[in-house]
């Protein structure tokens, strides 16, 4: 309480500060530069001869006092402009065109700060609202999957994995805030509806300099749309196999230094089987609603406060067959998920070279599941999860000159936890500050430094450095390297939980809770056996990494961009779970602990080239290695073995090893574009190529090393057929998993899905 007053306090204080900075915003001069798409550029600078640059506000609008021969407006990804001080008079708005080439696709998710791709020294890659369309995908794992390097798992909900580290070790942003909520370590992708999604922003790699646990092995950067500032009213529809449904409305309502878009999307869906023989559903029908709200606006032309809120609700219904002490019976399941945010913001501009943002944000996550007996209406199990999570944090910019970017940021944070499974509420506190240095020494080179320092409740403190540098060999040829420390803190499910599978039998304990429970079932005459003694386990420590990621970018021509990344990744102090007892009945008794060190390493290759004016074809390949180190080592020394298939028991070889389970060593795509230049239609076919991958242990020694332990590598074919009107009006039509591959291991894969979407622009046809 203490500290949450001291954070409103100094809310307070700033506030009055930047405050009296206020004043009128009016003239002639004032002007508001967008892209051809009628979106502000936030980021455009203004550069009236003989005078200092000077940046437009929040809404895109600048106003000049003084008149001057010439003016430049530029601003990274866009052709610059020179006009006359008479031609800078004569129109309210000022249009710069994008550049050709993704390489000027605007990140902020990689240095916190505007940058373009091209000026990046690491590996980003940006989809943009043109890229998100062409998938036809609804919910946000949809357009992922498609991305060179991803893979979507199937645990606890659709996950991400990248560069061979699971959704445990990636962090999810929304508008720039982490999305807080994962079961058993996945967030769940498909709670993110896309119909609002401006970009993607993937960055990958460590990023704990900046942002700190989770952010191990990369972020993913949800930017949605905003600051259009005119009137608009968007509805749209989706309907898809499997009877689903997606209506969405988009509205904004723009004034001259106000911006408010309002968004809603409902998604519903009766699910699909994969397994009817079995009773149940491999997916339960279920519905979800998510409401957004965008404020933005300038108090004066220094001074702009934004507000954004997003709630979410999913409720799903199914049915599981269980066999009891009194035969077969049916099982009414019932599960819900709530989800809200809200992100107040307040930017201070005192003048070109500092910037001032001080942000809060609060999110709120709960879960709630109800499984009964169909026959009695009996509880059968009931689990609640609440989780809360506030951040308030200020980050300064300084422009020191032209070759100099200093960025300084801290913040603080508590994230609580209460749930059926936990004894009581559980707290963490955590402060931390970041430092990062964007220096271009000479026009060749451009160097990224930047370090962050975490001081937790639990596990004390922590420091994460990072350096990238990229070197401009030639105009068309690049040169990137980066190498990082990053980390990720236990989670309260490894520290705390005490959970009991009333069906099967079985107990998983938390790190903390491990010796005093197994303690109590050693009293109540529980334990057969104890495999690891819990007092050998030590206190849980925080998982570390280094990462390496080196590449380049390359046009071979103007029409032609080929990227290459090579990664390497260590991770010591890997948390494991693993039985440490078993009990009576057969069954164990499981907890977490610090066990292994794990290497990925790999390749990343892109390449696309616009062959006619409206034709492009791109393709992607990805190659992954995996290795626990622990384990190559027990097979170094004869310890591993494993029966053949005459039953005989033999020693597992380095050649048997096939790496950690469900990660793909081979996985690519390679995409056809072409917009027919008489119907205006643009036609997207796509091919996603996934290569086996491991997926159970079948003969039971822990390990993946046998042929029937994988799963078969597959090929999916995408299609897309769409078309925007010149009213704005919009359709699409296509199917997704065209040759209807399926397979059990992968049970977030449907098989064939067929859609058709509209999305009609209300006040363009009124008007």
């Amino acid at each position: 309480m203490i500290r949450f007053n001291l954070n409103k306090r100094i809310f307070f204080f700033l506030s009055l500060f930047v405050c009296s900075e206020l004043s009128a915003f009016e003239g002639d001069g004032e002007k508001k530069i967008i892209d051809s798409s009628g979106n502000p550029i936030i980021h455009a600078l203004i550069k009236p001869e003989g005078q200092k640059a000077i940046a437009v506000n929040a809404l895109g609008k600048i106003e000049l006092q003084n008149p001057s021969k010439t003016i430049t407006v530029f601003a990274l990804g866009f052709e610059s402009r020179q006009l006359t001080w008479q031609e800078w008079l004569l129109d309210e708005e000022i249009i710069l065109q994008e550049k050709s080439g993704n390489l000027q696709e605007i990140v902020v998710a990689a240095t916190r700060t505007e940058r373009s791709v091209e000026q990046l020294p690491m590996p980003v890659t940006v989809l943009n609202t043109e890229r998100i369309k062409e998938t036809g995908g609804i919910r946000l794992s949809e357009i992922l999957r498609e991305q060179t390097g991803l893979q979507i798992t199937s645990d606890h909900g659709s996950g991400l994995q990248m560069q061979g580290l699971d959704s445990d070790y990636i962090l999810i942003l929304l508008d720039g805030e982490p999305m807080i909520g994962r079961t058993a370590g996945t967030f769940d992708l498909d709670r993110i509806s896309v119909s609002n999604i401006d970009r993607i922003e993937i960055l990958r790699g460590p990023s704990s300099a900046i942002y700190g646990s989770e952010a191990m092995g990369g972020v993913i950067n949800i930017i949605t749309k905003s600051g259009i500032n005119k009137s608009n009213v968007d509805l749209g529809l989706r309907h898809r196999s499997f009877n689903s449904w997606n209506p969405f409305l988009e509205l904004g309502v723009g004034k001259k230094n106000w911006s408010t878009q309002v968004f809603l999307d409902h998604f519903r869906t009766d699910g699909f089987d994969l397994t009817p023989e079995t009773v149940g559903q491999t997916q339960n029908p279920f519905q979800a609603s998510t409401g957004q709200l965008k404020i933005s606006g300038d108090l004066s032309e220094k001074l702009n406060v934004s507000v954004f809120g997003r709630g979410y609700l999913e409720t799903s219904q199914g049915i599981l067959q269980t066999n009891g002490n009194s035969g077969v019976e049916i099982l009414d399941l019932g599960n819900e998920r709530r989800d809200f945010n809200l992100n107040p913001t307040i930017r201070f501009k005192p003048d070109v070279d500092w910037t001032l943002t001080l942000r809060g944000m609060s999110s709120w996550f709960s879960t709630n599941s109800d499984t009964r007996f169909r026959n009695s209406g009996e509880i059968f199990d009931f689990q609640d999860f609440a989780q809360f999570y506030h951040r308030t944090e200020l980050q300064t910019d300084f422009q020191a000159n032209s070759k100099n970017l200093i960025t300084l940021g801290m913040g603080q944070l508590i994230e609580t936890v209460e749930a059926t499974r936990y004894e009581e509420k559980n707290r963490f506190d955590a402060g931390y500050f970041f430092l990062q240095h964007l220096w271009d020494p000479i026009p060749k080179i451009n160097v990224v430094t930047g370090m962050r320092a975490d001081f937790h409740s639990q596990f004390g403190n922590r420091l994460s450095p990072k350096v990238s540098a990229q070197y401009q060999i030639s105009e068309s040829f690049s040169w990137q390297a980066s190498m990082g420390a990053g980390f990720k803190t236990p989670d309260f499910r490894q520290l705390l939980l005490n959970f009991n599978n009333a069906a099967s039998g079985y107990y998983v304990f938390g790190a903390n809770l491990a010796g005093r429970e197994i303690s109590r079932l050693q009293d109540e005459g529980l334990i057969a056996q104890i495999l690891i003694d819990p007092e050998t386990l030590g206190n849980l420590n925080a998982e570390t990494s280094w990462s390496l990621n080196t590449g380049f970018r390359w046009k071979p021509t103007t029409q032609s961009l080929i990227q290459l990344n090579a990664f390497r990744n260590e991770i010591d102090n890997l948390i494991e779970t693993a039985p440490i007892a078993q009990l009576v009945t057969g069954q164990n008794a499981f907890s977490y602990f610090n066990i292994r060190s794990v290497v990925t390493q790999g390749i990343e290759v892109d390449a696309q080239v616009n062959l006619l004016d409206h034709l492009s074809l791109s393709a992607g390949y990805a190659f992954l290695d995996t290795k626990d180190m622990e384990m190559l080592e027990r097979i170094e020394n004869g310890e591993i073995f494993k029966r053949n298939s005459q039953n005989q028991t033999q020693r597992v070889t380095r050649a048997d090893y096939g790496g950690l389970f469900n990660r793909s060593p081979h996985s690519g795509n390679f995409k056809v574009n072409y917009q027919d230049s008489f119907t205006e239609i643009n036609w997207s076919l796509r091919a996603i190529y996934r290569g086996k991958f491991g997926f159970a242990d079948l003969n039971g020694n822990l390990i993946l090393d046998d042929d029937r332990e994988y799963a078969p590598g597959w090929v999916s074919i995408n299609f897309t057929a769409s078309k925007t009107f010149e009213n704005g009006l919009f359709l699409e039509a296509g199917g997704t998993n065209l040759l209807n591959t399926v397979t059990p291991a992968q049970p977030n894969n449907p098989g064939r899905v067929l859609f058709l979407g509209i999305k009609i622009p209300i006040l363009n046809l009124i008007n």
